[in-house]
């Protein structure tokens, strides 16, 4: 037989099979294909779980085995969206009632008993939608959950609409979060792969986490990794997603919600980290999380830690005099003025940093706290640790400043000037208590000292005795020079 004679042989085969497809799932009560889907059908679709078919020997799946898993298909006019083999450019449409004869290409035809079809959840007659692409048919079933089934080979997948915060903006293509899917059997991580705003949020934790990982030194990125332990295991526990799965939908809305919360503070706070480096020197951010009870406390404490040559060691020795790492916060009795005696509620102690600058000669970073203290209300704090690299020392504010130089009353009127602008912006009345401003001014701790410009840290307290919104005023060194001393560390290149 010729080559071409073995192609046209082949084609037609192919083609018999696509025909007795069709024909096969005709023999049940569906509607006529069209070009739209039904609007049970239409959007977009996430699928949610695997399993093997009931056909086959009972085993746990792998990724390998599963690859749709957690990927979106949209169903529109003419077109369905989504990975191969789903996707299909120049679909059409059906609907209608589906025998049990006739399911996943009569592989179930020999369910006598309905065991198969109670282990995928499927009524004896589901609702049925077909979507037909080239010939061939692959029909969806509606379950008892009201969720979609389907056949992928061996592999059974589970489809459902996407659920959490705003679902439309979920369009074809993965969707999943930042672990395998298959792999999942704790109630936290099953919710995580079920709920698409959760799955999404998760992604963005894993992809903070990854990228700061990518540029942390090994022992750094051990240590994200024993924090980043502590903090699942908390969270997962202090949302009630350790426990066995819920019934009620209620319940499992609560512990997404509860989880979708922390996520998502997670992600912004590791996103906003960041490793930075001068020369052979790193400046990594060390993740300490830490939780207990009796009251519930957690604390989640990122501070700097200084790697890359000698002047290392002095840094970090003054770190931790500063910021004390190794301590809880919460026992600072200062700090924590209520002491643990809150009637139940949860307290909390944050703490974070941002680098103004590093470089060879300056470390200028502002240190952010928000705490629950068992008050009213949240608590929040800004302070700078400045530091000269070479003299291994903090740099005070005389240290920048010529002797006798009015660079107080400067930066007061410029900052008045500033903050005056900034109040009318936002509607408020001008009442600024000048000496808050003035006070502000002459501490150290909140100054910032960048590469080209100066920064003043505010809690602006008004007259009024109500405090306004925090806020950074920048004042250039070229405005500053008049005040400066010729050889201030700060300026950006040693002088000549």
């Amino acid at each position: 037989m010729s080559q071409v004679a073995h192609a046209l042989k082949d084609s037609l085969s192919v083609a018999a099979v696509s025909l007795a497809l069709v024909t096969t799932a005709a023999a049940g009560e569906m509607m006529p294909a069209g070009s739209s889907p039904e609007s049970g059908l239409a959007g977009v679709w996430r699928i949610i779980a695997a399993v093997p078919a009931p056909w086959v020997k009972a085993h746990r799946l792998t990724k390998a085995e599963a690859p749709l898993i957690e990927y979106a298909v949209e169903f529109k006019d003419h077109e369905v969206k989504g990975p191969k083999p789903l996707a299909c450019p120049a679909a059409t449409y059906s609907s209608g009632v589906g025998y049990a004869r006739e399911w996943f290409g009569g592989r179930m035809a020999s369910d006598a008993t309905g065991a198969m079809a109670a282990a995928l959840h499927l009524s004896p007659q589901p609702t049925t939608f077909r979507v037909i692409c080239a010939g061939a048919a692959r029909d969806y079933y509606i379950d008892d959950s009201a969720d979609m089934v389907m056949a992928e080979g061996d592999v059974i997948y589970t489809l459902e609409r996407p659920t959490g915060m705003d679902p439309e903006q979920y369009q074809a293509g993965y969707s999943g979060p930042s672990f395998d899917c298959t792999q999942a059997r704790a109630t936290g991580e099953r919710l995580i792969c079920i709920d698409a705003a959760l799955a999404k949020i998760d992604a963005k934790l894993g992809e903070a986490y990854a990228a700061l990982g990518r540029e942390e030194t090994p022992a750094g990125f051990a240590n994200m990794q024993t924090g980043e332990r502590a903090w699942v295991a908390y969270v997962m526990k202090s949302c009630g997603a350790n426990a066995a799965m819920p019934d009620n939908t209620g319940d499992k809305n609560s512990i997404i919600e509860c989880l979708a919360t922390a996520y998502g503070d997670r992600a912004d706070l590791i996103g906003a980290l960041s490793v930075e480096k001068a020369g052979a020197l790193m400046l990594e951010p060390r993740i300490r999380f830490r939780a207990r009870q009796g009251p519930d406390t957690e604390e989640s404490d990122i501070t700097p830690f200084m790697s890359g040559g000698p002047e290392a060691g002095a840094f970090n020795a003054a770190i931790a005099k500063a910021l004390k790492p190794g301590q809880w916060r919460m026992d600072d009795k200062a700090l924590f003025r209520y002491g643990r005696d809150v009637n139940g509620a949860k307290l909390y102690a944050y703490r974070s940093y941002a680098a103004a600058r590093f470089d060879a000669r300056v470390v200028s970073l502002s240190i952010a706290t928000s705490d629950f203290v068992g008050g009213r209300d949240e608590e929040y704090a800004r302070s700078s640790f400045n530091w000269d690299v070479a003299r291994a020392r903090p740099i005070a504010l005389n240290d920048v400043f010529a002797p006798g130089a009015t660079w107080q009353q400067f930066a007061l009127d410029f900052s008045m000037k500033a903050l005056k602008k900034q109040i009318a912006d936002d509607n408020m009345p001008a009442d600024l208590d000048l000496s808050n401003v003035h006070a502000t001014i002459a501490n150290g701790a909140n100054w910032l000292w960048g590469k080209d410009k100066a920064t003043v840290m505010f809690t602006v307290v008004m007259n009024s005795g109500m405090p306004a919104n925090p806020t950074d005023i920048d004042i250039p060194y070229t405005a500053l020079k008049p005040y400066l001393k010729p050889d201030a560390v700060v300026l950006a290149t040693p002088p000549g």
